[in-house]
C-alpha cells in the first residue's frame, strides 16, 4: 500500500473533522421527546355464558310477493253529468193580475232595421291602376356608388340624352369613375424624387368611350436635376393609361360633360 502524501492527509483530516461536526450538531438540536400520553381508564369486560338456542327474530317470508301492475281500461272511465238545477216553481196569475198585465211590446232588436245607404265615397270608388316600370340598363361597367341616391331601375337605356342638372355630387362621381378606370394602366417610374413628378394630360372621347386622337401633355410639375431623366418616361406613361383605359364606361346622359376630358392629373397617388 502505497503511503499517503502530506496533502492526502490534511484532506482526510478535515473529512473527519467535518463528520465529527455534524453528528455533534444533529445531536445538541435533537428536539425533546413529547411527554408520554395518560393512560386511559380500565374497562370492565363481561362474557355472557348463555346463549339462546332459539331465535326470536320475526322469520321473513321464504316467497315473496310479486309487484302486480294494475290493468289499465283502454277507453276512460265517463265523467258523471252534472245534476240539473231543480225547477224554479211559477206562478200562474190570477184573473185580476192577468187583466191589469200590459201587452207584450216587441223588443227594439227584433224591430227590422232599415238598410244603410252607400255613401258617395262606396258608390265612386276608383279603381288602381297599373304602375309604369321603367326598363334597366344593362351591359355597365359602372359600380353602383357611381350616382348616389339613384338605383338601377330608374336609368333607362335611351343614350344621348344630357342630365336634368349636373351638381358637385355628380362630378366627384365622373372623377371617381375615371380615376377607377386609369388605376389599373398606370405605373409611375422609380427613381430619385420620382415622386415629385406629376403629368396634367387632356383628351377628349366619343359618344362610346373611344378616345379621340392622342392625348396631350399640358404641362409638368415637380421636375428637378434628380428626376429630369424620368420626366420624359413619365408623360410616355400616362399617355399610355389613356390609351389603354379606353374606351371608357361611362353614363352617356352626361357625354356634353366628359366629352373632353381637360387637366387631368398624373401623379403617384392616383
Amino acid at each position: 500500500m502505497a503511503s499517503l502524501t502530506s496533502e492526502d492527509r490534511i484532506g482526510l483530516g478535515i473529512a473527519a473533522a467535518a463528520h465529527v461536526a455534524l453528528v455533534v450538531a444533529l445531536v445538541l438540536h435533537d428536539p425533546p421527546m413529547p411527554p408520554p400520553l395518560p393512560m386511559p381508564d380500565q374497562i370492565t369486560v363481561s362474557l355472557a355464558d348463555e346463549v339462546s338456542l332459539q331465535s326470536t327474530a320475526p322469520d321473513p317470508s321464504a316467497a315473496p310477493q310479486a309487484a302486480i301492475a294494475p290493468v289499465l281500461s283502454p277507453d276512460p272511465a265517463p265523467q258523471p253529468l252534472p245534476e240539473p238545477p231543480p225547477p224554479v216553481p211559477v206562478r200562474e196569475p190570477t184573473p185580476r193580475q192577468a187583466e191589469r198585465a200590459p201587452a207584450p211590446r216587441p223588443s227594439p232588436a227584433a224591430r227590422a232595421s232599415p238598410r244603410p245607404s252607400p255613401t258617395p265615397a262606396q258608390r265612386a270608388r276608383p279603381e288602381p291602376q297599373p304602375t309604369r316600370q321603367t326598363q334597366r340598363s344593362g351591359g355597365s361597367r359602372i359600380g353602383a356608388d357611381f350616382l348616389e341616391g339613384s338605383s338601377a331601375s330608374e336609368r333607362t337605356e335611351s343614350r344621348g340624352t344630357p342630365a336634368a342638372a349636373f351638381g358637385p355630387t355628380e362630378q366627384a362621381s365622373l372623377a371617381q369613375a375615371i380615376n377607377r378606370q386609369l388605376k389599373p394602366h398606370w405605373s409611375a417610374p422609380q427613381g430619385v424624387d420620382a415622386e415629385l413628378l406629376v403629368t396634367v394630360l387632356s383628351w377628349e372621347l366619343n359618344e362610346d368611350g373611344s378616345l379621340r386622337g392622342t392625348p396631350r401633355v399640358v404641362s409638368q410639375s415637380g421636375i428637378n436635376d434628380s428626376n429630369r431623366p424620368q420626366a420624359q418616361l413619365h408623360a410616355e406613361r400616362a399617355i399610355r393609361a389613356v390609351q389603354l383605359a379606353a374606351p371608357f364606361d361611362l353614363p352617356p346622359q352626361f357625354y356634353d360633360q366628359w366629352k373632353r376630358v381637360r387637366s387631368w392629373r398624373f401623379d403617384r397617388k392616383l
